[in-house]
């Protein structure tokens, strides 16, 4: 049993203290004669108190308040009332403010009037000299016994109380074991003691515990926002995490694919074992993952996770679908569609058929030939064909085929491996057949193309697959072809200039762009359009055109058609005085000022030669600016100035 004070010396200690008499220090501990002379100055009633219970909400906030701390020690007080207690008694957990938010006791001992419940204030201000206020006062541990208690009605009760504290130091409640003042025990305190540092190391674990979840769960919600397929791989080539994007593109679930081996998850050839010991890191490579449901092309990087010691200990590998990279080159280039058949102008019942014929191909998935003369609207009907389709949300890919250096049409238009050929791009490279995969691809010029290039295009539409150079394996493709010339393809098979298979393949649905001079009601519209356009660019807002000028316009044959309509607007829009386009702002060849000719020169060539003598002249000699404006390769314009026998040095400030 306990050593108990001599009862009789404390009873005699604790009148003498209540009639304000002197009380000796031998008689009774200091540390509780310095907690009665505290409860006497809060004002503490010694002999009548009624108990003093919180609110049921105010239980209820101060319990959500120490979650952390009940969380911690249910567990533990459970165990010391059933296993330790033997079921006596009662144990009790106050929060820092004495307020009982925990209390477990036996019935008969819970029936007592002045036995601690919950919603309790036992704090020393209320209840004066007790084992959990004294203790939390204190911010130790301490035993009260019998008359060692300041109020008289805890007189038949022991209490052994100890503080828990959280890993910062700061005290979060009491921890109190009370039973009869008959049955107190030598070993109650440290008991409560051993348990309460139980207590504090089990927060500390929890604390740790949930700071790590929170890490991992950071790093799960950073790895979910990264829009690449992310896998983590132990050095065995285990999976030891993946974030939602990889799970998406593999088609599987968390638990599929944590702890198991790389290999088995995404066959494909990665030897993780290589790349670890020899530290080598992959950069956008392109790598076909042979999955169970699907074959999936992806750019993988790698990189290294280190230890505090340099060693290797992961390793981050990223995957992306090359068809999304592709999306996003296509999206950066401006490799889309930007006209629609609302856009494009005209009444005439030429044009008018035109237009029914595109939007008639738009509903399929047919291949198109749309053919009429430079500066028609060729590539316009193309790109409004496209904006009509269901392909409408997928690249469209634009071919000059005749603008293609004829050493590297196939590398651009088929791709190309790694190591292919000297000069290739590391990681190799998609063609514009790539590219275009779910969409449209233009080629415009087709005419121009080679021969050999032709039955590599004509192999495609066939297998409706590629093969890069250098490579042996097919890549499935979805591609609608609409193609365009200014040639009589036709008659270019005859002279076996072009491929009959190529031409049958091509021409499934016809369409004709009309020339300007067959559209003549047109003009009036698209001057007026074009004319907007300009006042938009220029912001002279201002800008007209007289009289005898839009007479002169309507007049010509318009051997260059719209294109040729428009940068004679904007040259004459540039120079004109006053805002006004006059008739003496046109160019000679509408004016009808005569420039001499060689005498074997058709009215068209001359009307071509002198197109770009004005252009060239309007951009300076800038060989590149006047092709751009004219809608022709360069390489068009030195060959076209080398046969009209127009200068090299033509104009001033020549940049080529």
């Amino acid at each position: 049993m306990f050593d108990k004070p001599n009862r009789k010396d404390m009873k005699k200690s604790w009148h003498d203290f209540q009639n304000n008499k002197s009380v000796g220090p031998d008689l009774i501990r200091e540390v509780i004669l310095d907690s009665w002379k505290r409860s006497q100055q809060f004002g503490v009633n010694a002999l009548h108190q009624k108990k003093q219970l919180c609110s049921s909400a105010d239980l209820k906030k101060r319990q959500a308040n120490n979650i952390i701390l009940l969380n911690a020690a249910n567990g533990y007080l459970e165990n010391l009332y059933f296993n330790v207690l033997n079921s006596q008694g009662i144990v009790v957990l106050s929060d820092a403010d004495g307020i009982i938010i925990f209390a477990l006791g036996d019935e008969k001992t819970m029936r007592e009037t002045t036995a601690p419940e919950l919603g309790n204030d036992c704090s020393e201000a209320t209840l004066g000299t007790n084992g959990v206020g004294t203790c939390l006062a204190l911010r130790s541990p301490i035993q009260i016994w019998a008359e060692e208690h300041y109020y008289q009605g805890n007189h038949i009760w022991y209490c052994s109380g100890a503080p828990i504290f959280d890993p910062a130091g700061n005290m979060l409640g009491c921890l109190n074991v009370t039973g009869t003042s008959e049955s107190v025990h030598a070993h109650t305190l440290g008991m409560v003691l051993g348990i309460a540092n139980a207590v504090e190391r089990q927060i500390k674990i929890n604390q740790i515990t949930a700071e790590n979840q929170r890490v991992i769960r950071k790093q799960e919600i950073m790895l979910d926002l990264i829009m690449d397929g992310v896998l983590i791989v132990d050095p065995a080539g285990k999976i030891v995490e993946v974030n939602q994007h990889a799970r998406h593109l593999l088609g599987l679930v968390k638990n599929e694919i944590v702890d198991q081996p790389l290999a088995k998850i995404i066959p494909s050839g990665l030897d993780i074992e290589d790349i670890f010991m020899k530290q080598r890191m992959l950069k956008n490579m392109e790598i076909d993952f042979a999955l169970q449901h699907k074959d999936l092309s992806c750019s993988v990087s790698t990189a290294i996770i280190r230890n505090e010691k340099g060693l290797a200990e992961s390793l981050i590998l990223t995957f992306t679908p090359t068809k999304n990279i592709h999306a996003l080159v296509n999206q950066v280039t401006g490799s889309v569609a930007r006209y629609t058949f609302e856009q494009m102008i005209g009444r005439s019942p030429v044009f008018q058929e035109a237009i029914r014929q595109g939007k008639l191909a738009a509903l399929t998935s047919s291949n198109v030939l749309i053919t009429g003369e430079s500066g028609t609207g060729k590539e316009l009907m193309a790109q409004a064909i496209h904006s009509a389709s269901n392909r409408f949300h997928k690249p469209f890919i634009i071919i000059n085929c005749g603008a293609l250096p004829r050493g590297l049409i196939v590398s651009e238009l088929f791709g190309y491996e790694e190591g292919s050929f000297t000069g290739s791009k590391k990681g190799g490279n998609p063609g514009k057949f790539e590219l275009a995969d779910g969409g449209t691809i233009f080629l415009d010029e087709i005419g121009e193309l080679p021969l050999d290039s032709q039955a590599t295009l004509l192999r495609i539409i066939q297998e409706k697959v590629v093969h890069r150079i250098g490579s042996n394996k097919p890549k499935p493709i979805d591609v609608r072809i609409i193609a365009a010339t200014n040639r009589d393809l036709a008659e270019e098979v005859q002279n076996k200039n072009f491929r009959h298979d190529l031409f049958y393949r091509l021409n499934v649905l016809t369409i004709h762009m009309p020339s300007l001079r067959e559209r003549h009601e047109d003009i009036e519209v698209l001057i007026d359009n074009t004319m907007n356009r300009i006042i938009n660019q220029t912001h002279k807002i201002n800008l007209t055109i007289d009289g005898q000028a839009l007479a002169a316009l309507q007049e010509y044959e318009w051997p260059g058609n719209i294109r040729e309509l428009e940068n004679i607007l904007e040259r004459a829009a540039n120079i004109c005085e006053d805002s006004v386009i006059r008739f003496s702002d046109l160019p000679h060849n509408i004016t009808g000022e005569k420039v001499a000719a060689a005498p074997d020169m058709t009215i068209i060539e001359q009307t071509e030669k002198n197109l770009i003598m004005d252009t060239l002249r309007e951009t300076g000699g800038n060989i590149k600016q006047t092709a751009e404006k004219l809608g022709i390769a360069r390489n068009t314009i030195y060959r076209k100035m080398k046969r009209y026998n127009i200068a090299s040095n033509f104009g001033e400030n020549k940049s080529r």
